[in-house]
Order: C-alpha cells, then structure tokens, then sequence
C-alpha cells in the first residue's frame, strides 16, 4: 500500500476522497447526522407544500381479555313434581334465563282417592328447601359485605318462605296414596343458566320425570374471573370467543358467581357456555384465552392511514408538521379500523400530522401547511 500510494499519490488521494464522500452521503441519507449540525451546511430548499391533520380518534370496540380455564360442565335438571300435561312453555330451547324466571306450566291429572296415609315429604320438595336455604345464606354473607343490594336478598327470603312452608306443608297434611290433583303449577328457573332439554308443550308428563335442564348444556364450559368493574359490561348472554391452540370457538356468558375467600368477594366467576367444541378442542384442565365483546365503545386516539410508513428496520414513523418544519416521529400503532389507525403512543393533542409528499421531505425540512379535513 506504502508503494502504491508513493507511484500513485493523485490516485490514492482520490479514493479517499471518493470514500470518504459516501460514507457522508450514506449517512445523511439514513439521519445519522443532527439536523442542526447538517442542516447548516445543506443548501437552502424551497418550503415543501403538504396537507397536514390534527391528531384524530376513532371509536374502538371495548373487549376484556381473561385468561380462563376449561372446566365440567354443570347444569340443574327440572323435573315435574306430579303427573300431568306441560300446558305452557315461557322459555325456548337455548335461552337465557335468570333465577326465578317462569320456565314453564304443569295442568295437574286427575285420579280417585283410594286412601289417606302420611308420608314423608319428596326428595324434591326437600331438595328446594335446602337449596333455598343454601341460597339465602350466601347471599347473607354477600349483603353484609356489601356486594349484593338488599333486594336480591329479600327474593331469596321470600323463595326461602316458600320452600318452607311447602316442606311444612308436606310434612303435616295427609297424602291418599292415590289423589285427587286439581289446577295447575309453575315451575320457575332455580340458578342463572341456559335452557336444554326443553319438553314440548301439550305433552303428558308423569311424576319425577325430567322436563329440562338449566345450565351450559355441554360436558365442558369455560371459567374466567371478573372484578367488579367488568359486572356493568357483562351479562348473561353477552358473546365470547375462546382461543386455544390457535383455534378460536364462540361462546356466550351462562352464568355469574362471586367467589368468596376469608369471608369476602375476591373475584366474580363468569361461566361460558361454548357454540361448539369441534374435535374435542377444549378439553377439561385446559388453559384457555377469552376475549369477550362487551358491545361497548370507547374513543382513542387516532392518525391517518395514510401518514403512516416504516423504515428499514420496520418501525412505524409519521411526519409531524411543527412550527413550519417536518419533524420525524416514531409512534406505536394498535387496531386499524376504516382509513385510521389506533395511536398507542404518546403525542401531543395538537399535534399535526402530515398526509402528503412523505417521500419528498425529510425531518427537519422547511414546509408550509395546507389544512385538510380530517373527518
């Protein structure tokens, strides 16, 4: 190199010199230099003519995504106390119910007295008392800690009531071993849940038969907690997708409960009932992700499609218009929806934001702005 440079010294001056001026030329084309320095000794442009916008929102879909679990399904069947014709049907087959909710009509058959005897009371009768009083407890210790109002808890005081003067009553009249029924019985939902199995109505039913269930109606259902807040998004069947595997499957909420740890509400258990479950997707144990539309809107700021562009190393930039010159900015995006697309970074309110003749400016460039409409 010595030799070359002593035989060649006009040749080995200009290949530094042509080096040295790409490497300056490579640098100022990716801004490696501060504007303020380079700018100095750039030659003066024209100002650049460009549209610019003020900073936008759109109105952004509210989802709660809960990392939930897969779980049994559990259901409560109804079955009819005595034999008759299901007359009336209130609910169809998939519908949401609330505790309480009429369910459906029973027209009592009839038959001769043969004889009197006493008898113990039915398992079901016994059974709606001690889940009336199992209800009413709970929801005891929930009012007192403040997390029911105090007319949910009158209701079930008032079903507890009647369990237990149909349990009393049972217990003390005489039964004829074959009896007279007259008029007819309303059956009303025992739990939150979802309709199936449901009879057809004008059908003879007989005692202890079965008519439907109230629950998810599956083997398996999806569990998720909720805090207070998510309670005025979510309700019984509000819509969910459940994501596993990179499989999504529909669902909606079936049903809700507190739970309680050392005596307080730590949390609210949202249950899912699933759309489909195709091949055994979920299976029970699995640790699931749900995303569930509240049907809820919320405004976020937004920029135009259009402003937005990427580097080399595939960051997001938009050209700021600020005090006549075209600024570079990086900015974090989020969901797209029509010709705006979701701002998750920070940027001034007043900011505006530059929609035109991107590729011929660069940050730093004079510009004068012709406002745009930015609807």
């Amino acid at each position: 190199m010595k030799k070359f440079i002593q035989q060649y010294p006009i040749a080995a001056l200009l290949t530094v010199l042509s080096f040295t001026a790409a490497l300056l030329l490579a640098a100022n084309s990716n801004n490696l230099f501060p504007f303020s320095i380079w700018n100095e000794h750039r030659i003066p442009r024209e100002p650049i003519h460009l549209t610019a916008v003020p900073l936008g929102s759109i109105d952004k879909p509210v989802q709660i995504i809960r990392t939930g679990s897969v779980a049994r399904a559990t259901s409560t069947p109804i079955t009819a106390d005595f034999s008759g014709l299901l007359s009336e049907l209130y609910v169809a087959e998939g519908q949401v119910v609330k505790k309480g909710q009429p369910l459906l009509k029973i027209q009592a058959s009839s038959a001769p007295v043969v004889e009197q005897s006493t008898e113990a009371p039915s398992e079901q009768t016994q059974s709606n008392y001690d889940n009336a009083l199992k209800e009413f407890n709970r929801l005891q210790r929930l009012f007192d800690l403040g997390a029911i109002p105090r007319r949910q808890l009158d209701t079930a005081a008032i079903l507890l009531q009647e369990a237990k003067d149909n349990l009393s009553s049972t217990q003390n009249a005489p039964h004829p071993s074959s009896t007279m029924i007259n008029g007819s019985t309303t059956i009303n939902a025992p739990i939150d849940g979802i309709v199936t199995g449901l009879s057809s109505s004008g059908k003879a039913v007989q005692a202890g038969q079965q008519l439907l269930s109230v629950g998810s109606g599956q083997e398996v259902e999806v569990v998720i907690p909720l805090n207070q807040n998510d309670l005025y998004l979510v309700h019984l069947g509000t819509p969910a997708v459940i994501e596993a595997s990179e499989q999504r499957v529909g669902g909606q909420i079936s049903r809700i409960y507190p739970r309680i740890e050392a005596e307080e509400v730590s949390a609210y258990l949202a249950y899912m009932k699933l759309a489909a479950n195709p091949n055994g997707l979920l299976t029970f144990g699995m640790s699931v992700t749900v995303h569930i539309d509240t049907g809820k809107t919320a405004p976020v700021p937004a920029v135009p499609n259009a402003s937005i562009f990427q580097d080399g190393q595939g960051r997001n930039l938009i050209y700021l218009a600020v005090n006549d010159k075209a600024l570079l900015q990086e900015i974090s995006i989020g969901e797209t929806i029509g010709d705006f697309t979701e701002l998750t970074s920070d940027l001034p309110q007043q900011s505006m934001i530059i929609t035109s003749n991107m590729e011929d400016i660069k940050s730093g460039d004079s510009i004068t702005v012709a406002p745009q409409d930015a609807n």
